[in-house]
């Protein structure tokens, strides 16, 4: 039997890897490497760039970090117990409900998915860190021309908040009770 029930925990995760990190995050980060590269102008978007797009991660990474160490208490079939309104006296639904679990922690590797990605999210931030580090030596953070070395530092930015989203996306949508 599969249940389909799209939680919180799921419009939350599609809010931040889908709509942000994936459709706005990481294209602003590619404009700006295009831009380093001379491959577009944008004179607006190169000014406002470090200022106003870039810190967006700070934000963003205590929000990640918070929806994945909950995946394992929002997405476990034990909410479905509760959800489907077993009715009984307390412990009989206790019971089921963490029966449920430990079947579910046996057949995937959840914990294993939440590390991963908690690892993931983690060396996205320290790339985020060092990138904020080499901007703290610019001599104009609203110039192409002086961001250019920190073209590399960008880039790998960048490539740690892919592998971030790859992560994201090898959670389960839904909960699933087979």
């Amino acid at each position: 039997m599969t249940t389909r029930i799209i939680p919180d925990w799921q419009r939350r995760r599609a809010s931040f890897n889908h709509d942000w990190l994936k459709n706005q995050y990481m294209p602003a980060l590619a404009k700006c490497i295009n831009l380093l590269d001379d491959r577009i102008e944008d004179p607006q978007f190169e000014q406002a760039f470090v200022t106003a797009v870039l810190p967006q991660w700070e934000a963003h990474y205590a929000e990640i970090v918070q929806l994945l160490q909950s995946f394992e208490q929002e997405m476990s079939p034990r909410t479905l117990v509760h959800q489907m309104g077993f009715r009984g006296n307390g412990q009989g639904e206790n019971w089921l409900a963490e029966v449920m679990h430990h079947l579910w922690l046996a057949r995937y590797p959840v914990r294993q998915w939440i590390e991963q990605a908690l690892a993931r999210a983690h060396a996205a931030d320290a790339a985020y860190k060092e990138l904020q580090a080499a901007l703290s030596g610019c001599s104009d953070v609203r110039s192409a021309e002086a961001l250019r070395p920190l073209r590399d530092t960008l880039a790998a930015f960048r490539d740690r908040c892919q592998e971030l989203a790859k992560a994201i996306e090898q959670f389960p949508s839904e909960i699933k009770v087979t």
